[in-house]
């Protein structure tokens, strides 16, 4: 057997926190490279009574892999393609190991269905993101909208439970017994996932506003359209919003950022802006283009300063355009983090259910401005799912923020929203929300204990589930 609990050391520091800067600390920390060597390791924590967290691309900005004592348990290595195939209704199948990330999968989706060209749907726009952990905090990206949950492509799984048992859950209910569960009900060590045909053409255009508002209101039109051509041969992927503020940030880093560099510059009277993404047949996307530009130019963006491209290479770089906004903020607390290790991302996932997407960020624009505090907004627009990242620069504006963020949650509650969608809950936000989140859980975490491994070991401190 070639993996073991490797006591910690300096060596390993790096895998203590993740993209949040939320820190934390381990006994023990290995590398299995099979469903073998992980199930003999885990018996070896379970003989010891060692707590379990389960890691995998560390790209997570809730602290849900960071562990808190015991065992660190890194799939990473565990990134094998086991299998592939074409099925007879066009659509295919891979199915992969936990730790392989979201690159590599796109490369060997390529390679092995380059004739038939599939993809996997799911586009979280952090490519070093591993399949296993997308399942376990139901990450989906940008193009949702169009698509559907990340679940709908994950077709089969293969875990391991607390107490050892390899399971292979069938049906719907059995899945999400794993899905979205942030490790703290098992560990995935294989996925089966459903590719479907790529889209015939893929066009994105950036535009951009001199008044928030305009943007906003862009958005409020498309969120109450037709987002389908009319003979529905293409229709609209994703649409997101960027506020001045995380324009500013991006363009002023980057000239460090490779895969956005070579792109035009953003105007210094830009407020916001606002992205949309159209899939299908070129002459439906035609149409949908041209009812875009005519509804943005009536908003007060100019069309001609849009940044319009076609094809897979050309968007990408606007799928790294809108990383990027995610990306600065994570930099930014980096920094402070250096200066004071108290702060960590402070930011919100919160979806709105009812109410104006318009009002409900001028809102959240005013409270911040209340507060006295430094904050960027960006959101998945017709969800009305907003990411608001809190830049606090010292410990006294990370607390206030922190109190602002439980006011936001129980404001979402109230307004039939949710306050974790896709980046999960993990340690950071079970202790900022605790207090008003653990009533709007009580379902969700009587299903969580019954699941949960009872001595405890899995993912300990995730989501509301005492350990």
């Amino acid at each position: 057997m070639r993996q073991s609990m490797i006591p910690m050391s300096k060596v390993y520091e790096e895998y203590l926190v993740d993209e949040s800067k939320y820190t934390g600390e381990a006994q023990s920390i290995s590398f299995p490279e099979s469903e073998e060597e992980l199930l003999a390791i885990l018996e070896e924590a379970r003989r010891a009574g060692t707590p379990v967290t389960i890691q995998g691309g560390k790209t997570g900005i809730t602290g849900a892999g960071v562990p808190e004592g015991g065992h660190i348990l890194n799939v990473s290595r565990m990134n094998r393609v086991k299998d592939a195939w074409l099925c007879e209704d066009g659509t295919g199948r891979i199915v992969v190991e936990p730790g392989l990330n979201l690159m590599d999968l796109q490369k060997e989706i390529f390679a092995r269905f380059r004739k038939e060209a599939l993809c996997w749907s799911v586009t979280p726009t952090e490519t070093s993101a591993t399949v296993g952990g997308i399942a376990a905090t139901g990450a989906q990206g940008i193009t949702r909208l169009l698509y559907g949950d990340s679940r709908t492509y994950i077709e089969k799984l293969r875990a391991v439970d607390g107490k050892g048992r390899c399971l292979e859950p069938v049906g719907e209910e059995e899945l999400d017994a794993f899905l979205g569960k942030e490790g703290i009900t098992g560990v995935i060590t294989e996925l089966t996932l459903r590719l479907i045909p790529s889209p015939e053409e893929v066009w994105g255009i950036l535009f951009f506003f001199g008044e928030e508002r305009g943007a906003l209101q862009l958005i409020e039109d498309l969120r109450a359209s037709e987002r389908s051509s009319a003979d529905k041969t293409a229709a609209v992927a994703s649409v997101e919003y960027l506020d001045g503020r995380i324009l500013a940030m991006i363009e002023s880093r980057k000239s460090t950022m490779g895969r956005i560099r070579e792109l035009p510059d953003v105007g210094s009277d830009a407020e916001a802006a606002v992205y949309v993404e159209l899939h299908g047949a070129e002459a439906g996307i035609e149409e949908l283009a041209e009812i875009l530009m005519e509804s943005a130019a009536e908003h007060g963006s100019d069309p001609d300063a849009a940044w319009a491209v076609s094809g897979g290479s050309e968007v990408e770089k606007l799928h790294a355009f809108r990383h990027a906004a995610p990306e600065t903020c994570n930099l930014f607390v980096e920094e402070a983090h250096r200066k004071d290790e108290r702060i960590t991302k402070l930011a919100t996932d919160m979806m709105i259910r009812d109410g104006g997407l318009c009002e409900q960020v001028l809102r959240y624009r005013s409270d911040l401005e209340k507060e006295g505090l430094q904050g960027c907004i960006f959101v998945h627009g017709l969800e009305g799912h907003l990411h608001v990242n809190l830049l606090p620069g010292t410990w006294e504006a990370y607390q206030a923020g922190v109190r602002l963020l439980r006011v936001w949650a129980e404001a979402a509650l109230k307004d039939c929203g949710t306050v974790c969608e896709e980046h999960g809950v993990g340690k950071l936000k079970s202790r900022i929300f605790r207090d008003c989140l653990e009533e709007s859980y009580r379902e969700e975490n009587e299903r969580l204990k019954a699941a949960y491994d009872p001595e405890g070991r899995f993912n300990r401190g995730n989501r509301f589930t005492p350990v």
